[in-house]
């Protein structure tokens, strides 16, 4: 799975963060609710779709662009395939802090009226359209 954030906010890779394995065991703190759900879908209709598409599927013309130009064009997040880690912790941290810095996909870190809790909401909503955790 490969989270993108294809927004315009400017974000660079945490240097607080922990090793691997810690973020492979962090938990998402936020219930499973529908508002949670209702929440985190509202975020990734605003920052995550122009890429992502509407229904989180890849397809978008963001994407198509990317294909055309012979780059990596974001995940289908409703697949089986995990590219870039599939526990809440490495989706989480893929979120804030993008995939790579030569990748379309930047993070949403520092981005303003974005924190944790909201990151959390969008683990939550990629959560409800994807695979089910392992």
């Amino acid at each position: 799975m490969c989270v993108t954030a294809c927004s315009a906010g400017q974000s660079s890779p945490s240097q607080a963060l922990a090793s691997r394995a810690d973020v492979k065991t962090m938990k998402n703190p936020i219930p499973a609710t529908p508002e949670s759900i209702a929440t985190g879908k509202r975020l990734f209709d605003r920052l995550c779709a122009n890429c992502h598409g509407a229904a989180g599927n890849g397809i978008s013309e963001t994407a198509a662009t990317l294909e055309k130009a012979g780059k990596v064009k974001p995940s289908d997040l409703t697949d089986d395939k995990w590219d870039h880690g599939s526990t809440d912790g490495e989706i989480f941290i893929e979120i804030r802090d993008g995939i790579d810095p030569n990748a379309a996909m930047r993070g949403l870190n520092g981005k303003p009226g974005i924190g944790p809790q909201e990151l959390w909401h969008l683990v939550k909503y990629v959560r409800s359209i994807g695979p089910k955790p392992r």
